[in-house]
């Protein structure tokens, strides 16, 4: 766990990678519900670019940080995993990436809902406010996820809005706690 006395402020350093990411993923969550629903198959070309697009961003965050925070790890494996699925999502036919991308959403979520729970709750420990929202949101997204997993039958337009509403709730996760970094930096 980080404490105040192994923590500098270069931690938070960069926080506008995480804001970066966070903003992505608004994009992507308000293209769902703007896309119809024939074009699916653009939507799926974004997901797996946003995908790979985020683990760069997470893996440079990752490596950024590894000389002085010891919970570096969890960015670089989350990472890892998000180019390996884009890049995997990438190779696959257009007819079964459709079928595929409903369940690789899902877990994907939930991966992201595990370990921003995990971070939201390190985040407790520090004096900033916020971190129960942080919580919050990564519930929700964690429930999204299990839901999507659940009802992939229903596809179409639930994919969408399954797809729109994770994609956004784990956007403010990745804004607000950009913000929280930012703040703490400047303490």
């Amino acid at each position: 766990m980080l404490t105040e006395t192994n923590l500098e402020k270069k931690t938070f350093k960069y926080w506008w990678l995480s804001l970066i990411v966070g903003l992505m993923s608004m994009v992507a969550g308000i293209c769902c519900f703007v896309t119809p629903v024939s074009s699916i198959v653009a939507l799926t070309t974004l997901f797996m670019f946003v995908l790979i697009l985020s683990g760069v961003f997470n893996i440079v965050s990752a490596l950024m940080k590894r000389k002085w925070n010891h919970y570096w790890g969890w960015d670089l494996a989350r990472g890892i995993v998000e180019v390996l699925f884009g890049i995997w999502l990438l190779m696959l036919p257009t007819s079964l990436i459709t079928t595929t991308l409903v369940y690789v959403f899902g877990f994907w979520m939930m991966f992201h809902s595990i370990i921003g729970i995990c971070e939201s709750c390190e985040l407790a420990g520090f004096p900033l406010k916020g971190w129960g929202w942080l919580l919050f949101f990564n519930i929700l997204s964690l429930l999204c996820s299990f839901i999507f997993l659940i009802s992939p039958v229903l596809g179409g337009i639930f994919i969408l809005v399954y797809v729109g509403i994770s994609f956004v709730l784990y956007g403010i996760f990745r804004i607000i706690l950009a913000f929280q970094f930012r703040r703490f930096n400047r303490l």
